[in-house]
């Protein structure tokens, strides 16, 4: 009986997190309103079958929009980055095993330099339909707001860096990378976009993969 009862709690849990949780559809990532493609959402970004995009990128994660060709975003830095200039710049995606394509495949829509209906693998329409427009960028698409990043990120939040237990020594003001709370949000022990970003889920926006409320999210790593 007691056995029941715990199953029945957490399929209860399960349940009420699934409520909680909201999707990419009806989101400003649901791009089907500005550029309708037979009501598909998940075309902009990914494809069912392998694209024919470059070769590193085929598999991750079935990606579907064209790269940037922007050589680099250029690194953040100031006087209290501990990490220093050491963060390679975006857009070498050679090391998928590293976190480096993670921000890149954000920036492809994001740095406003691709349609973002550019796509690898356009999908298969009937007559009528409307296909996907190369001409429209992010501004065109989804406004000038925030969104737009442009190609000079070193004036946002750093991304693309190493965040390990020597820069948590050597910065008394950062959280042990290996918390149970900071561990789940790093790339391949690197910080990118999706640290704090799930591209996926607006319950907290902009697109945060927690509550910022009282800059809760922001003190998972930061000690202030």
């Amino acid at each position: 009986m007691m056995k029941r009862i715990a199953l029945i709690a957490c399929l209860a849990i399960f349940v009420a997190s699934l409520a909680g949780a909201q999707t990419v559809v009806g989101s400003k990532h649901d791009l089907s309103a500005a550029l309708p493609v037979s009501q598909r959402v998940c075309v902009f970004c990914h494809t069912p079958h392998q694209p024919e995009g470059p070769p590193q990128i085929n598999y991750y994660p079935l990606w579907n929009h064209e790269l940037s060709t922007v050589a680099a975003y250029g690194t953040y830095d100031s006087g209290t980055f501990d990490a220093g200039t050491g963060g390679a710049a975006l857009n070498t995606i050679a090391d998928i095993g590293g976190g480096t394509a993670v921000s890149n495949l954000c920036m492809s829509c994001h740095d406003d330099t691709v349609g973002v209906g550019t796509l690898y693998n356009d999908p298969n329409i009937a007559a009528g339909e409307e296909t996907p427009t190369n001409a429209a960028t992010l501004i065109s698409a989804i406004g000038t707001g925030s969104a737009n990043m442009g190609t000079d990120l070193t004036n946002d939040h750093p991304v693309n860096f190493t965040y390990d237990n020597a820069l948590f020594l050597a910065d008394t003001e950062l959280v042990d990378p290996t918390n149970a709370a900071v561990a789940p949000l790093l790339i391949a022990g690197t910080v990118q976009c999706s640290s704090c970003h799930d591209v996926h889920d607006p319950t907290f926006l902009p697109f945060l993969v927690a509550s910022n409320a009282n800059s809760a999210l922001c003190l998972t790593c930061h000690v202030k």
